[in-house]
């Protein structure tokens, strides 16, 4: 007979010890995870011979932002935990810490399981490059302060860094696929536009465009892909969102999950790899640009267009990667 109740106050007790600490032996607990994000890729130029005498060069960038909008685990019975939404978006600022141990993003209580896959979608990708800007001579911005500040006395570019934002999703007056370089200064930023065509011409002769309103076409962008960013003319819809799914290889996405099971408080790690994430094409006959650093300009195609030789202010073929990502647990 005590035995008998030894075995029930047993039961009992370990039945108690199962509801208190259900996010370890039971499927419908929770456990905390923390989420940080580490940038790895450090600044460098790799040439590789191309066609037509262009060769291709990529560049890693010396630092780097995102502004990430949304995040969420899948697990593997399907349920999706959002760790950061739109009404808390995160600003992950990862200058000056490419291959440190990681910056803080999210910290919650996820219901235990496997997770197999994640999703996350961000406004824009923003980094330092060295660059020049170039214009022809009779440009109306052949004295910006872009141009004037990165080539030296005798016209020949010289370099420095500026800042280049990418946008993925809407965000007032910038739509998906824009391009543009800060104008003004970190505390006071100013966003431009630049024209991938110039003609000698009236009103056709500005390289950037400054204005408050988007100019819509003729702009340098992002890669062309309609299955990733869908259709041109729906560039300026803020829905769909573009989403960056784990798995997913449209666009040359390349976002892999290590799996993992949630029981006890886990640190969950996400590699952002900036590794030669910008490329672009050099004309190895013109020895202006011909240096393994970007030099931005448009290209000019003498009036009547279609007659002469067209002329490039730089590089060309302009094509920002998207950053490889990797999930894993600590």
């Amino acid at each position: 007979m005590r035995s008998l109740v030894r075995f029930l106050c047993l039961g009992i007790l370990i039945s108690i010890i199962s509801l208190a600490l259900g996010c370890n032996l039971g499927s419908g607990g929770t456990a905390e995870i923390t989420l940080n994000a580490v940038v790895t890729g450090e600044g460098s130029a790799e040439k590789a011979v191309d066609e037509d005498l262009w060769e291709s060069v990529n560049i890693s960038p010396s630092s780097y932002k995102m502004l990430i909008t949304y995040f969420a685990l899948e697990r593997k019975d399907g349920l999706k935990v959002t760790l950061i939404d739109e009404e808390s978006p995160m600003l992950c600022d990862f200058s000056g810490s490419v291959g440190a141990d990681g910056l803080f993003l999210a910290r919650k209580a996820i219901p235990t399981g496997t997770y197999v896959a994640y999703e996350m979608s961000f406004t824009y990708l923003e980094m330092d490059v060295l660059c020049s800007f170039n214009v022809p001579s009779w440009s109306t911005d052949a004295a910006h302060a872009l141009v004037t500040a990165t080539h030296d006395a005798g016209g020949a570019p010289s370099h420095g860094s500026y800042t280049i934002r990418q946008y993925f999703n809407v965000d007032g007056q910038f739509q998906k696929r824009d391009m543009v370089v800060n104008a003004g200064t970190e505390e006071s930023p100013n966003w431009v536009w630049m024209r991938r065509e110039l003609e000698d011409s009236e009103g056709n002769r500005k390289f950037f465009f400054d204005q408050e309103t988007h100019p819509y076409q003729g702009c340098i962008d992002l890669f062309a892909d309609e299955d990733f960013w869908g259709a041109n003319d729906t560039l300026d819809d803020e829905e769909p969102k573009i989403i960056i799914e784990s798995g997913n290889t449209t666009g040359g996405l390349d976002a892999t999950i290590n799996s993992f099971t949630v029981s006890v408080p886990k640190t969950l790690l996400i590699t952002v790899d900036v590794t030669n994430s910008f490329n672009f094409k050099e004309d190895s006959t013109n020895s202006t640009y011909y240096n393994g650093t970007l030099d931005f300009g448009p290209s000019y195609d003498e009036i009547p267009i279609g007659e002469g030789t067209v002329a490039y202010y730089g590089d060309k073929g302009f094509h920002p990667f998207m950053p490889k990502f990797n999930l894993k647990m600590l």
